[in-house]
């Protein structure tokens, strides 16, 4: 888009000088036209300058608008490719459970980016679901290699009972070092609150908040963050949750169902190889 804009604004330049030439040619004319007493005809040939003029001023700032806009889908920032970051090796940690360390219903601020949920219910074999449906979708979304979330659940034991002082981030970052990774994929569920009801008909919507974060081992540096926090609405409820609607089927979901496409929603902007 940059480069079809730039080559416009040269076309552009070239106009100018081709018009700036017209334009003496054409008053030139004109006065001498005046001069030997033929008024209706400097009169014509002034309005056709003006609408010559009038076009030219069209065609920039058509050219200026088409730039603007190739300068904001090339400042738009997008995600980072891996291989742009060094990353390789991904180990994929375990999801854990908010709700194992603070009561339903508490405003908490995840430890590693600093975003704000508010806890739920998160039913026993959430974390594994929520693990697998991410380890999933990195096998047939990416081509780098994956370490698998085992020995990354024995390795994080073993650190936590070596040092119950370690951050979350130091305890993620030394994992990923023990385990030769070059980078560190965690996830934590705050909400998974089941739907009440049927896909027809619902007391309970269904409700689901989680977050994703790739923390690069080499500097520590946190290169991606992912979240999800929503609770399903029906159209009466918010119109503009129509599209959102739609592609879920035109039905309630379930938490299950509303976590997964959420997932893919979230990690549509994780940075590919």
């Amino acid at each position: 888009m940059a480069t079809i804009a730039a080559v416009l604004i040269a076309h552009a330049c070239f106009l100018t000088k081709r018009l700036n030439y017209l334009t003496i040619s054409v008053h030139e004319e004109i006065i001498m036209k005046s001069r030997h007493g033929y008024s209706h005809f400097r009169h014509f040939k002034k309005a056709q300058l003006m609408t010559v003029r009038s076009i030219f001023i069209l065609l920039i700032l058509t050219v200026v608008n088409l730039h603007m806009v190739a300068c904001a889908f090339r400042e738009t920032p997008t995600a980072e490719p891996l291989r742009a970051l060094n990353i390789k090796k991904l180990l994929v940690v375990p999801f854990n459970k908010a709700f194992e360390r603070y009561e339903a219903g508490s405003t908490v601020r995840c430890p590693l980016c600093g975003a704000v949920f508010v806890t739920g219910p998160v039913p026993r074999g959430v974390d594994r679901y929520m693990t697998r449906q991410l380890l999933a979708y990195l096998k047939d979304k990416t081509t780098y290699t994956l370490i698998s979330s085992g020995p990354g659940a024995a390795v994080r034991s073993n650190l936590l009972f070596e040092s119950a002082d370690l951050s979350e981030r130091e305890v993620l970052i030394e994992m990923g070092q023990r385990l030769k990774a070059d980078a560190v994929v965690s996830g934590t569920v705050y909400r998974f609150r089941q739907r009440v009801g049927t896909g027809f008909s619902v007391s309970t919507p269904a409700s689901v908040a989680f977050g994703i974060h790739l923390l690069r081992v080499a500097d520590e540096r946190m290169v991606w963050v992912g979240r999800l926090d929503e609770t399903q609405q029906s159209l009466s409820e918010n119109l503009f949750n129509l599209p959102a609607f739609v592609e879920g089927g035109g039905a309630w979901l379930t938490a299950e169902e509303l976590a997964g496409f959420g997932l893919n929603k979230v990690m549509a902007s994780f940075p590919a190889p």
